[in-house]
């Protein structure tokens, strides 16, 4: 998969995640039913550090300012606003290329943030272990701490 089509995978997710958790609030504000919104919380949280994850690797890999990256993690706050920022950013060629630092390319990763997206690309099936074990201990953390309207009572 190429950064490219990563990023509209996420992208997309995350507006389709963001939509499922308003449901379930409109639901349980209205007094319908509760059952969904910490089904759609989960799913959702998860699948928003996902897209964090994701952009700061595109991040990495397209050489993006740091204006450019920080706006693409701020796009996940926003509902829906993932869409756009990746369709803005592909209009840009910002998502253009391959993965850098494959095997046999003669570029050398320099930075700590290179390096980690090295060992992504060359060792891509033990990095998504790597990847999804992190994102549970985070996501399992998170849900420990409870919904974040409960954080500030």
């Amino acid at each position: 998969m190429s950064p490219k089509s990563v990023y509209q995978f996420v992208s997309v997710a995350e507006a389709c995640t963001w939509a499922l958790l308003l449901l379930g609030m409109a639901l349980k504000y209205s007094g319908t039913t509760e059952a969904l919104t910490p089904i759609a919380g989960g799913i959702h949280g998860f699948v928003f550090l996902s897209f964090c994850v994701s952009t700061v690797l595109i991040w990495v890999n397209n050489k993006w300012s740091a204006g450019r990256g920080i706006i693409g993690l701020a796009s996940a706050i926003i509902p829906f606003v993932t869409i756009p920022f990746e369709r803005n950013a592909d209009s840009r060629g910002l998502l253009d290329g391959p993965w850098r630092f494959r095997k046999g390319s003669t570029e050398q990763p320099h930075t700590v943030p290179e390096k980690v997206l090295a060992f992504i690309v060359n060792k891509p099936v033990l990095a998504l272990l790597v990847i999804v074990i992190g994102l549970a201990i985070v996501f399992s953390g998170l849900l420990a701490l409870g919904s974040p309207a409960e954080w500030f009572k």
